[in-house]
């Protein structure tokens, strides 16, 4: 009898044991689990959080385009909540998947696609990247979108690419030429850009300037001189200076060079306006030699200045060294004229007297034969 109390008490005490071990067991596991779906529901909310702070709209949707979720950028770009719809009847109010969908593409292949276009009622431009979601199998479960509005990117763009045209009108329509060079590493000094007008200054064809050095154009007193300029140029001076270069059929043209260093990419170029002046430097050495001419010509010029001593009766004037010579002679001497001898009527009626009065007779008929003669003609006197 006492044998078999203490065996059913022996029984008993394991049972609690045993109870009382699983119970702690429970409760450690219990607690795991616990501390489990914590950090679960932290790291959750960390990502909604996450998502919900991102500037671009966020969208989930399953595999049939049902809207599963939305942050908050995405509900205000699309005007409210739109849970439960499917997308393209709630977000592009189409009545099937929308063409070119990123996301029905990303279900299809599960690789990533962006795509581009406007805003419904044309309010701007968006990109849409589409990723898929997978499951523990790898089995796509969902897609989602990352929506941003680029419109300010897209009017930059606009207006980047008007510049552009800009700046090709203007590059291709100057009257001077322009050219484009590197300057620094094994292509310093090659022509990178060169416009119309730079081709037809040096006869050259664009393509065949691309293809050459700017030293390929330089006479040797321009080679000489370049050196010092691109120094310059390199300390961050802007070069102002006239140059010679050769054209393609070996003449010689004058040009007014204008030039300044540009930094793109980290990279050193050489922006170069070179402006025609041959026509210019022709007339100036036709001007120089014209102004050479005449002051040559100055100083064989003499002249007569200052008192000058003649005599009161027989009008001969006395030189610088004291000797008295002839007017005639005298205004020889002292600038390039020359005389000739005639005879006034006063000198000729009083030195030949009989030989005046001839004369005079002479001119006197001639004056009536000629009065006469227009008389008839006129038809006052018959013949």
């Amino acid at each position: 009898m006492l044998h078999r109390q203490n065996a059913e008490l022996s029984t008993e005490v394991k049972t609690r044991s045993d109870a009382s071990l699983n119970i702690t067991r429970y409760t450690k596991v219990k607690d795991s689990l616990e501390e489990v779906i914590g950090i679960t529901e932290q790291e959750k909310a960390k990502t909604a959080a996450i998502i919900a702070a991102i500037g671009d709209g966020v969208s989930i949707q399953d595999t049939n385009f049902r809207v599963l979720y939305q942050n908050k950028a995405h509900l205000d770009m699309v005007g409210g909540d739109k849970r439960g719809g499917f997308c393209y009847i709630a977000y592009a109010h189409n009545a099937q998947i929308c063409e070119g969908c990123p996301v029905e593409a990303s279900f299809r292949d599960g690789e990533i696609h962006r795509l581009e276009k406007t805003m419904p009622n044309d309010k701007g431009y968006i990109e849409i990247k589409a990723s898929p979601l997978f499951d523990s199998r790898g089995q796509i479960v969902a897609g989602i979108e990352v929506v941003r509005d680029i419109t300010e990117r897209k009017r930059m763009e606009k207006r980047l690419a008007e510049s552009e045209i800009r700046y090709r009108m203007l590059f291709e329509s100057a009257g001077d030429a322009i050219f484009f060079l590197d300057a620094e590493g094994e292509r310093k000094g090659h022509i990178i850009a060169a416009n119309k007008a730079a081709a037809e200054i040096h006869g050259y064809t664009i393509d065949e300037l691309l293809a050459m050095n700017i030293t390929d154009l330089d006479t040797p007193k321009t080679a000489r001189e370049a050196p010092e300029r691109i120094q310059r140029l390199l300390q961050g001076e802007q070069v102002k200076a006239e140059a010679t270069h050769y054209t393609k059929n070996g003449e010689t043209v004058y040009v007014e060079i204008i030039a300044g260093l540009i930094e793109l990419g980290g990279h050193k170029y050489i922006l170069a306006y070179d402006r025609d002046i041959t026509k210019r430097k022709i007339f100036e050495k036709k001007r120089e030699r014209l102004i050479h001419e005449l002051q040559s010509a100055l100083e064989n010029v003499k002249t007569l200045r200052g008192l000058i001593p003649i005599c009161a009766w027989c009008k001969k004037i006395r030189d610088d060294e004291g000797y008295w010579e002839k007017v005639e002679d005298y205004i020889q001497h002292h600038a390039h004229v020359s005389f000739t001898h005639g005879i006034c009527p006063e000198c000729l009626e009083k030195e030949s007297p009989g030989v005046f009065q001839a004369i005079k007779d002479i001119v006197t008929s001639g004056s009536r034969l000629i009065n006469r003669r227009a008389r008839q003609d006129s038809g006052e006197i018959d013949v």
